[in-house]
């Protein structure tokens, strides 16, 4: 009786957590937060009903809200609550909020119980691991079990177009089943000697978060386009699957790296993020280790970056600037200084494991705008903090890559040079990214496609 009073209360404690979540996210927009993302919409129509059993309460303003559709509030109260509701129930849903249909990327145990079976499960995922539709996959997958994901799965969104750069990295463009499309980007690395060895030859997938992004980032191709939507967890881990067919397809390295740096800020997605990580880490799903998993943010909030540190990857910071003022002119969206975000990555990470603390921070560099020294002298003071708790900071110049603005330029390799220089003798690891895919408008910045927001009055 104790045991069984224990787990109603608990039961009744992560629903009270659930609903506050909605509750939240379901307020009507304040003119206080305009410009900060406070009710970005969604193409698609919420079900009637959570897991669980608790329905929620309609709604009269604009359009339906629901759990992980944004991190309503950059200001901190709102996102902080999303991301306790998601970590209360978002990895034990067997479908993720708002998906049609099952996913097969599910971990075995669930889909073991969805296709009646953990060994139709495990044919299922060995089959998805090789990057091969278990839908049509006759000599791993039974028939009853490709029945099964015909009858009740929704499908695997498809790719309309591959698009290769001279130097082999291929743009993928993803159809989801709304008619929208996405970009993910498979960057094969031949491998290199190093200062550490041999660099064995490796691949990268990036994918996308969102279809669009509402930070707005001035000289990003996806900021241009505006927020349209989320991507549910299924949609991410579907460009993992055909990143892992584009491999076997074309005999490239083995996909090694899985970077959340293309199109969408992961933080705005909390709980399609968290569980497509999870799925990614999981040894008898994808199977890939945290710390070849890497989620890349512009730290929308203290609140969001503080629950980040929950995610099964490694983090990234895009800086592009240590100057408060610069950093607004480059992300508009920015509502905290940058030393409070630093701050808070300082903890974050201060918190976690010797492995899990590595940490990246990215910075775009423009010619005449953020390239010089004073610039990286700036730079230098905004990650000194972070370098005491951290033993692999690591600071990536990428040169900025065209997307048709003509008041930006690529930082001239003279002053690139120049801002690593002044960051390695100040004691950091500083690298300048090696351009991949600028030829085919598949290179840090240049993701996009054919659709743009269109906003509402009084939407972000």
């Amino acid at each position: 009786a104790e045991v069984g009073g224990r787990m109603i209360l608990r039961g009744l404690v992560v629903l009270a957590a659930a609903a506050l979540g909605e509750a939240w996210l379901s307020a009507p927009a304040h003119s206080s937060h305009a410009g900060t993302g406070w009710g970005l919409l969604s193409s698609h129509t919420p079900p009637a009903s959570c897991p669980g059993g608790w329905r929620r309460p309609e709604r009269s303003f604009r359009a339906p809200l629901r759990l992980g559709m944004v991190l309503a509030d950059d200001k901190g109260a709102v996102d902080e609550v999303a991301w306790r509701t998601v970590k209360h129930k978002g990895r034990q849903e067997a479908a993720a909020v708002g998906e049609e249909g099952l996913s097969v990327f599910e971990d075995v145990a669930e889909l073991g119980r969805l296709l009646g079976g953990t060994g139709k499960a495990k044919m299922v995922w060995e089959s998805l691991r090789d990057g091969v539709s278990p839908w049509e996959n006759r000599e791993v997958v039974t028939d009853k079990a490709r029945a099964l994901l015909e009858r009740s799965f929704q499908g695997i969104p498809g790719v309309s177009l591959e698009s290769v750069a001279g130097d082999g990295t291929t743009k993928l463009l993803v159809d989801l089943d709304d008619g929208l499309q996405v970009e993910s980007v498979v960057i094969p690395n031949k491998g290199k000697p190093s200062a550490q060895g041999v660099v064995e030859p490796r691949t990268t997938l990036c994918v996308s978060s969102q279809v669009g992004c509402n930070r707005a980032c001035d000289f990003c191709a996806t900021g241009k386009m505006g927020f349209i939507r989320q991507l549910t967890s299924h949609e991410i881990l579907s460009q993992v699957f055909h990143g892992l067919r584009v491999v076997r397809e074309r005999g490239l390295p083995p996909l090694h790296n899985i970077v959340f740096m293309g199109m969408g800020e992961p933080l705005n997605n909390p709980l399609h993020v968290m569980r497509a990580t999870d799925i990614l880490t999981r040894d008898k799903c994808f199977g890939f280790a945290r710390s070849r998993v890497t989620v890349s943010t512009v730290g929308p909030s203290p609140a969001a970056i503080r629950a980040a540190g929950d995610l099964p990857a490694m983090l990234a910071w895009s800086v592009h600037a240590a100057d408060d003022e610069l950093r607004r002119r480059l992300v508009p969206t920015t509502a905290h200084t940058m030393e409070e975000l630093r701050d808070t990555f300082k903890s974050v990470l201060s918190k976690r494991s010797r492995q899990m603390s590595t940490f990246m921070v990215a910075v775009t560099l423009i010619d005449g705008l953020n390239d010089g020294e004073e610039q990286a002298d700036a730079l230098v003071e905004l990650l000194r903090p972070i370098q005491e708790v951290v033993k692999g900071l690591v600071v990536d110049l990428i040169p900025y890559n065209d997307i048709g603005e003509a008041a930006y330029e690529r930082a001239g390799k003279d002053n690139v040079g120049a801002f690593q220089r002044r960051l390695r003798d100040a004691g950091f690891a500083c690298f300048v990214r090696v351009t991949r895919g600028d030829d085919g408008n598949a290179a840090c910045g240049q993701l996009a496609t054919g659709v743009t927001a269109t906003p509402s009055p009084g939407v972000s």
